[in-house]
């Protein structure tokens, strides 16, 4: 029945030979958009119409040239057989197809589409022309704004409605499946993890995850290195430390982020502060960003869309080096916590072969700062203050920054 309605409606609306193409192509595409039940369809679905169409134009075109069909007759015959061929493509790669529509709304979205256009139309010449047209747009690529992956349906949920509900309804639904959390688990021990500084173990369960979370809130050692005199010896320190400049064709690069000085939020009580409930925030959050749907998978994603093409490939960087920095590091205030997802991607010539070099690299980092609030709580002896998460519209929400790699200018004797 889709069929022969998408037949009769083109019939209709088709008014000469150049319409053909266009009329058609909207028509499939606008019936694809509800078959899958998607705002958008994505590139590749786009190509395979683009294609359809063009095979029914040619078999059209030598029938009429032939004398051999009327333009209704010939809808009948070739039309209606390469209709239904393509719907039944879409129902056996439904699940793959919907997940490319999706990411392709999450990614309209999220990037301006200027930037986009800008960045897919590019054409680069060498590696300090990418330096320079990253450097002219870099207020853009620094403040790339991603929605909560709870909003983006990333744990099947459907944005819309309540903040909070919504937010710890989909939270807890993730974080209650096992098959998801023990992959999250498993990508967690891959990575780097550093709260303040300090390296957090490898953990094997959620249980074991916050246990360890824990006992670094509430060592000395964080106390220490959030109390007033710690952090008047950091700023004195910055003020000797000059930054060094040195001949680079870029200042792009993953910024410092090994100082975790808090500035005038610090006291000398922070540890009493810190309460199983931030606790169990913290544990949450680091299961959702160690998600490769999550954080890694977004910047993944954008970087692809940004810099990938036909003839180059985005490639996560792996690296057998020992890490410099915590490549996930949480950094605790007194009235927020802010998680930084760092990564990297190597940007390839297509085909990729063994010993191949990359032409360049670009560093990410997703930035999600968590809102906490003060609230006071009765004891086994004494009333006590225990910080908890201040829920906002702006909750989950994560900012991806994405620079070139620093690199050296080499000159020629």
């Amino acid at each position: 029945a889709r069929v022969q309605v998408i037949v009769q409606t083109f019939l209709r609306n088709v008014d000469c030979v150049r319409d053909v193409h266009t009329t058609l192509m909207n028509l499939i595409l606008r019936a694809t958009l509800e078959v899958l039940a998607v705002e958008v369809w994505c590139d590749d679905l786009k190509s395979v119409v683009d294609r359809l169409t063009s095979e029914y134009e040619h078999k059209v075109s030598f029938a009429s040239l032939a004398f051999l069909s009327s333009p209704d007759k010939s809808a009948d015959t070739h039309l209606a057989p390469l209709l239904t061929k393509y719907f039944e493509y879409l129902q056996s790669n439904y699940k793959s197809l919907t997940a490319e529509c999706e990411l392709e709304r999450m990614l309209r979205t999220i990037i301006d589409a200027d930037l986009r256009q800008f960045f897919k139309n590019a054409t680069f010449h060498s590696v300090g022309h990418i330096l320079d047209v990253c450097r002219s747009y870099r207020e853009s690529l620094d403040n790339i704004a991603l929605p909560p992956p709870w909003k983006e349906g990333v744990f099947g949920m459907v944005g819309g409605g309540d903040v909070t509900v919504e937010m710890d309804e989909a939270i807890s639904r993730y974080v209650n499946n096992a098959t998801l959390v023990k992959q999250a688990l498993r990508d967690l021990r891959r990575e780097v993890i550093t709260v303040n500084g300090q390296v957090l173990p490898p953990a094997h369960s959620s249980m074991e995850l916050a246990e360890y979370l824990g006992q670094i809130l509430n060592s000395n050692q964080l106390t220490n290195s959030l109390s007033p005199r710690k952090s008047i010896q950091r700023k004195v320190s910055k003020k000797k430390s000059k930054k060094k400049f040195s001949n680079y064709t870029s200042d792009f690069g993953l910024e410092d982020e090994s100082d975790f000085a808090s500035g005038g939020e610090t006291d000398n009580s922070v540890a009493s502060k810190i309460d199983v409930g931030i606790v169990d925030v913290l544990t949450r959050r680091l299961l959702i960003a160690a998600s490769r749907t999550g954080a890694g998978g977004d910047a993944y994603f954008v970087v692809r869309d940004l810099f990938g093409g036909d003839e180059v490939e985005v490639v996560p960087h792996h690296s057998s080096k020992q890490h410099s920095q915590g490549t996930i590091e949480i950094i605790v205030k007194l009235s927020s916590v802010i998680i930084k997802s760092h990564a990297k991607f190597d940007i390839f010539p297509k085909p990729i072969v063994s010993d191949s070099d990359a032409l360049i690299q670009f560093h990410t980092t997703t930035t999600e700062t968590i809102s906490l609030q003060h609230d006071r709580a009765r004891g086994d002896d004494a009333t006590v203050t225990v910080l908890k998460e201040k829920k906002t519209n702006m909750s989950g929400w994560r900012t991806l920054a994405i620079r070139p790699a620093y690199y050296e200018r080499v000159i020629h004797q």
